[in-house]
Order: structure tokens, then C-alpha cells, then sequence
């Protein structure tokens, strides 16, 4: 009875979790990179900005590995050391929001010899300055597109997050080259029904402990 129990809690905060995430509004524009991306400067919300330390490395749309539609975003950086490339969006946030930003990647290059790198600068508008970031995230990136997620909680003084996906060749190996395509972006501030589900099992999973 106790592990129907069980199974029965976990469908539920299962079904809970994914309901959320499809009724959650999307914050972030151009999510699959069907328009173009922007190189020219504020503002970035409602826009992605590419950016890159130039040369051999670049950030574009690319029709080349669409996961959906007719374009993806291209990161590429090709034989450069010291290198980086990368596009980012703000998103309007409050303090205490827990955000999501999750996606598809994948690459083409065997070995990929750069490093990828997913996070959120937390800033604020109306004095133009990060009040503070993530830890760098760096999901392992493999030839068919898988997804990916990072989550944080907006500190006290952010009304905004920048959300950045980016590859560098300063902490990569030999080669200095590769190529990461991203698609299919989002980002939600999870509805409050997923976030009392998520207490819900963590209550029930420290009740079982207990029991035993």
C-alpha cells in the first residue's frame, strides 16, 4: 500500500511539474532564432544580442542544424585561443522569483575543443549594473540535440536577468575549435502549483525516511 502510495505521489508531482511548464509564459523572444539576432547594442530586452572577440569566432543564425523550423542559433569559434562568442537576452524579473532557462544544444565537432558556458547576470535597470551572477554552468553538449536547464533565484536588487549562452577557448583543449547549435529556448518563472508539489514530495520523501 505504502509504495502505490508512493508511485501515486510521484505521478502527481510529475504531471504538477509538466503542467506548469506548458501553462508558464515563456519570457524570452525569438526562442527558436526564427528572426535575427542582434549585434548593435541596448536594448536587450525583447532581443537576443550576439556577441564574440571577433576573428575566427562568431555567433549567428544558422540554417545549417535547425532542431525546429528554419534556423537555430550558431556558436562557433574555429582554431582561436583566448576566444569567445555567445548571445544573450534580459528578462524582466522581482526579487525571490526562481527562474528556469532550458533549451536543445548539440555540435557537430568531434572533439569539441571549446567550452561552453550557461548563466544569469542579475542586474539592475535603473542603474545599469550586475548586482550579481551564477556560477558558470557547462552541460556536456553531444551530436543529436539534448536539453538542457539551469535554475536561479533573483537576489534582492535585481529587477532584470541576463540570460547568456556562450562557448570560450580560454579553459578548452588543444584544438581551440568547435561549433554548438542551441534551439528551442525558454524561460519561465515555475507557477506556484509546481513549487507546492515540489514541497509536497520533498515532505512525503523525508515522511518515508522517517518510517523506516
Amino acid at each position: 500500500m505504502k509504495s502505490l502510495k508512493c508511485l501515486a505521489l510521484t505521478a502527481l508531482l510529475a504531471l504538477g511539474l509538466m503542467a506548469s511548464q506548458a501553462s508558464a509564459q515563456n519570457l524570452l523572444a525569438n526562442p527558436g532564432f526564427e528572426d535575427p539576432i542582434t549585434q548593435d547594442g541596448p536594448p536587450f530586452v525583447g532581443f537576443w544580442e550576439g556577441f564574440s572577440g571577433g576573428g575566427p569566432a562568431f555567433a549567428a543564425n544558422s540554417t545549417a542544424s535547425p532542431r525546429t523550423g528554419a534556423q537555430s542559433l550558431e556558436l562557433t569559434i574555429n582554431g582561436s585561443v583566448n576566444n569567445f562568442a555567445g548571445a544573450f537576452q534580459d528578462v524582466l524579473v522581482s526579487p525571490g522569483q526562481t527562474l528556469t532557462f532550458s533549451g536543445f544544444q548539440r555540435t557537430p565537432s568531434s572533439p569539441l575543443d571549446v567550452v561552453n558556458e550557461i548563466r544569469f547576470e542579475w542586474r539592475n535597470s535603473v542603474s545599469n549594473t550586475e548586482v550579481g551572477r551564477t556560477a558558470n554552468f557547462s552541460p556536456a553538449v553531444t551530436s543529436v540535440y539534448a536539453p538542457f536547464s539551469i535554475n536561479g533565484v533573483v537576489p534582492a536588487g535585481a529587477d532584470s536577468a541576463r540570460i547568456v549562452y556562450a562557448i570560450q577557448t580560454f579553459t578548452d583543449n588543444a584544438t581551440h575549435t568547435g561549433t554548438v547549435y542551441i534551439d528551442d529556448v525558454s524561460a519561465v518563472v515555475p507557477e506556484p502549483t509546481a513549487v507546492a508539489l515540489v514541497g509536497l514530495g520533498a515532505l512525503a520523501s523525508l515522511r518515508r525516511r522517517r518510517a523506516h
